[in-house]
């Protein structure tokens, strides 16, 4: 959670297993409806839109100014909730290059948005209307110009085809529960503090057909943008060693929003020489050395700064406070709260900054807006900090909830923090969660708060010789090792030519 006042986006509501046949019987039931729907928007005419790429006309409720106005949501729900990387040089290249593939898509008039997000999740994603991020993840991992283009260009080919419109017309029309936690389990959805729609588009997945033209555009647009087209390949395969399964800040990863079509890198390779062979003696750059460079620096992994888990303790330097972790819970850490989800996804604690003035007013706030039951309030000093505790339940559709809450006046912020679980399992975990809660106090230890980040850093092979050898210096462990190669794109056995530019990490 960054230093920053967000809207707060509180998630995590257990769903029993009893309600399994029930949510099937109202599937049916939608799907029931959403035929009806489709059938008479069609016979109204009311929702045909031709395709910008196919040229075919296609089922759509969304229209280029709601595709605008969708994203234009979405883009300040993901920067609230993920934060922009900050380093304007590196933003300003990344748009560059998007820019020049814009100019050669099917959309080109279309006001692309370029950005990159602070996230070490390995991913790059679009929402309609056309705004597209990459992860700083994803960057460490590219290793020239042409595959950050191929990459960028199956994104904006996502946008061109309108595919992310196109899943959410479904969505829409077989009224179909969108949440943001359901992205991180099928057994967990919001409660409380409203999401806003647009940022379910981030979680989604593609089809595979979906991902097949994505891949031909991506091709397209790179080559006719003057990058050789078939380095989008490279990409994937080193997606397939890294075989990234889940985000640990709660963003979705490429594998589970872009499923892989069997043949991919064969296709994209095919595609990019069908290309070259229709346009002898097009421009193909590669741009390896410029690419590196501009990553030299750039925050690699978890930034500790931002906070990060060591042992069974949350930190965070930057606002200078930790509590404990209880065993076997994951932590999520994103720019606007911090999630603790239990082994069993069944439980859950939320760290968010309140936008009242004191912890009275932030937790009538919570009541009011979660019309909640308030079973016990106090207002107590908890480890040197004022805060109003409370006991709570909700009534929800999924099923009624048992939980606590704390709100913390630290320096001039006020802290939410909440912890809570289905009615019937919150006996099993309310010893944990009041643990965690109540052990929020101030961090001083010096050695906690002074953590920096890994970098990348961009180094010249002094002579020809294995990537092994040329590592040797550096004393990496086995793992570090491995790792590096594959940001390389090497293995360990590679020879490595003299004077070859190289990305190993540092603090």
């Amino acid at each position: 959670m960054k230093n920053q006042k967000k809207k707060a986006y509180i998630l995590w509501l257990a769903k029993s297993r009893a309600d399994s046949q029930k949510l099937k019987h109202q599937s049916r039931q939608r799907l029931a409806f959403s035929c009806l729907l489709v059938a008479a928007l069609v016979l109204a005419g009311l929702s045909c839109a031709v395709n910008p790429v196919t040229q075919k006309r296609e089922f759509m409720l969304l229209s280029r100014s709601d595709e605008q106005s969708l994203g234009q949501q979405t883009n300040t729900e993901i920067i609230g909730m993920y934060g922009v990387y900050q380093d304007a040089a590196l933003n300003e290249y990344i748009s560059t290059v998007g820019q020049k593939l814009v100019s050669v898509s099917h959309q080109p008039d279309l006001p692309f948005n370029f950005q990159i997000m602070d996230s070490p999740v390995v991913n790059a994603f679009a929402v309609p209307g056309g705004y597209v991020y990459v992860t700083r993840g994803i960057l460490a991992y590219l290793n020239d110009e042409a595959e950050l283009a191929g990459t960028m260009g199956h994104e904006i080919g996502h946008v061109a085809a309108r595919h992310s419109a196109q899943l959410y017309t479904r969505a829409q029309a077989a009224q179909i529960g969108l949440s943001i936690g359901a992205a991180m389990s099928k057994t967990v959805q919001k409660f409380a503090g409203l999401a806003e729609a647009g940022l379910n588009v981030l979680f989604l997945s593609f089809s595979r057909d979906h991902e097949r033209q994505a891949d031909d555009l991506g091709v397209l647009y790179s080559s006719k943008a003057g990058y050789e087209g078939d380095h989008l390949a490279n990409m994937f395969v080193t997606l397939e060693k890294l075989n990234p399964s889940s985000g640990k800040d709660g963003l979705p990863t490429w594998l589970s929003t872009h499923p892989n079509p069997p043949n991919r890198i064969e296709a994209v390779k095919k595609a990019a020489a069908d290309w070259k062979a229709a346009n002898p003696g097009a421009v193909a750059a590669i741009n390896r050395d410029q690419y590196l460079k501009k990553l030299d620096g750039l925050v690699f992994g978890d930034d500790p700064r931002q906070g990060y888990v060591d042992g069974q303790v949350f930190y965070h330097p930057g606002l200078k406070f930790q509590f404990p972790v209880p065993a076997g819970w994951k932590v999520n850490n994103t720019a606007s709260q911090v999630q603790i989800i239990s082994a069993k996804e069944d439980a859950a604690m939320i760290l968010t900054l309140a936008s009242e003035k004191t912890p009275d007013e932030a937790a009538q706030a919570f009541v009011d807006s979660n019309k909640a039951t308030v079973l016990s309030s106090e207002l107590k000093t908890v480890n040197g900090f004022e805060t109003r505790k409370l006991k709570f339940a909700l009534k929800t559709e999924e099923g009624n909830l048992a939980g606590l809450a704390n709100f913390i006046k630290k320096d001039d912020r006020v802290m939410m923090f909440l912890g809570y679980s289905l009615e019937t399992r919150f006996n099993s975990y309310s010893e944990a969660i009041s643990a965690t809660l109540n052990g929020f106090k101030a961090l001083a230890d010096q050695t906690k708060i002074n953590v920096k980040p890994e970098r990348i850093k961009i180094i010249k092979a002094d002579r020809t010789d294995s990537l092994a050898n040329i590592l040797k210096p550096y004393s990496f462990n086995a793992d570090k090792q491995r790792q590096i190669a594959i940001m390389n794109a090497m293995e360990l056995s590679d020879k490595v030519g003299a004077g070859t530019l190289l990305k190993i990490l540092t603090r």
